[in-house]
């Protein structure tokens, strides 16, 4: 596939994939159109067979059974992004307005989310157990920022307080003259059980959340960029997704693990730190009769890679990167030895120079563009990645992906010719 036919599956999928559920939904689509199969529909395994599996509809295995499957080659990416989530009991009347009450998910500026048009998502299920998927895709919801005539008490503060967490409320309504109902609140809850049968107690368990409403675009006058919300981490997704696909009659089993989560620390039951991996190693070893091995000595035994993004350098903050140790767009793939690491390398695993030589022999030998990068210059912060919860098996790992610009922003910044490169690593690495 070229650069360009690359560049337009990857906005489509996208354009699909705005929460972790739908990201999902679209991974099974694609594996189902090429060939995979749910893995607990198959009585045993063998060289060559197509098998995944979903774990709460929140994140996926996809596995090509190699010629030597007790050996693992494992790509693991995160399909959750930064976002809004409504809380327990969000709509209240405030004057005329009806708001919506939203708790921030993962680490966001947010200032940045408003004035702009966010989407709802997510799923409801009513009093009788029906399931309802929400996509509202004929309005939206917008956060209000007080205009610059009265800000001038805002614009002294600091960013963190001049627009606060505590104030990420959102617009969802209004009452007005034609209105005969007595609230907005009224008027909202009548609106929704007519048309939906959504009554005010099913927000409490439902998992609903804004988004930014914007659709994947070129970006230059080039078009070599892509812009888009979610490609932290969703740019991984695909790439390891396109080249599981692109993969065949590999070695060893080529795995890639969609994973939910990372945005948060990597807590809870569809996390890495949960023991999904190892459940899911244990259900594949099981399906072999005539070999025996067991899923912790797969897990010790295997390779991983990382798949996240990093920090592109930013000429507007230069101040901010290392002057020799920074990745750009445009340059290809970044490998970083010890992942997101800030002072102190702390939260990070840091891949041995064995392991790092092998995947350097392994984009040279390929011809695949690569760089080193670091998230920023030292003592200015740090992030984290899901390799830390993967090394602790026993298993080599390294992380590996794309650099953006406005990470966890509603509209980030690739480079099509990174994608490639992404690509190509993954596709290597499942074939090595």
């Amino acid at each position: 596939m070229n650069i360009q036919d690359l560049s337009a599956s990857y906005k489509g999928f996208l354009s699909q994939s705005q929460t972790e559920r739908l990201c999902v939904r679209t991974i099974i689509a694609a594996l189902e159109k090429n060939g995979f199969s749910l893995m607990n529909r198959s009585s045993s395994l063998s060289d060559g067979d197509k098998v995944y599996e979903v774990i709460k509809g929140k994140t996926v295995f996809a596995a090509i059974v190699g010629k030597e499957p007790d050996k693992i080659r494992l790509v693991g990416s995160h399909i959750d992004s930064p976002k809004l989530d409504l809380k327990a009991n969000p709509l209240y009347g405030k004057g005329n307005l009806l708001m919506l009450s939203l708790h921030d998910y993962g680490w966001i500026k947010p200032y940045q989310w408003v004035n702009t048009p966010l989407g709802l998502y997510g799923l409801v299920i009513l009093k009788d157990g029906t399931e309802l998927p929400v996509d509202l895709k004929d309005t939206a919801f917008s956060i209000a920022d007080i205009p610059p005539h009265i800000s001038r008490d805002q614009l002294k503060q600091p960013m963190s307080e001049g627009f606060a967490v505590s104030q990420l409320n959102a617009i969802g309504g209004c009452l007005d003259g034609s209105d005969s109902q007595s609230s907005v609140e009224e008027k909202v809850y009548g609106l929704l059980k007519e048309a939906y049968g959504i009554e005010k107690e099913d927000f409490a368990v439902a998992d609903l959340c804004l988004l930014p409403k914007n659709e994947p675009m070129d970006v230059g006058f080039d078009h070599a960029l892509i812009g888009a919300y979610g490609q932290d981490d969703r740019i991984c997704a695909f790439t390891s997704l396109s080249a599981l696909l692109a993969t065949s009659e590999p070695r060893h089993t080529a795995l890639s693990w969609f994973v939910d989560k990372e945005e948060v620390a990597s807590t809870g039951d569809t996390s890495a730190q949960s023991f999904a991996l190892r459940n899911f190693l244990r259900r594949y070893s099981a399906l072999f009769t005539e070999q025996k091995f067991q899923a912790d000595d797969l897990l010790e035994n295997a390779q991983a890679i990382s798949a996240d993004v990093t920090t592109a350098f930013d000429p507007n903050f230069p101040e901010k990167f290392d002057e020799t140790n920074h990745a750009d767009l445009g340059k290809g793939v970044v490998v970083e030895k010890n992942g997101a690491a800030g002072s102190g390398k702390f939260r990070a695993n840091e891949a041995r120079a064995e392991y790092a030589h092998v995947i350097r022999t392994l984009l040279d030998q390929n011809h695949i563009a690569w760089q080193t990068g670091a998230l920023a210059k030292l003592g200015v912060g740090g992030g984290g990645t899901i390799s830390p919860f993967l090394s602790r098996y026993g298993l080599d790992c390294i992380d590996a992906g794309p650099a953006l610009l406005g990470m966890h922003s509603p509209f980030e910044l690739s480079s099509k010719f990174d994608l490639m490169s992404t690509t190509g690593l993954y596709q290597a690495f499942f074939a090595s």
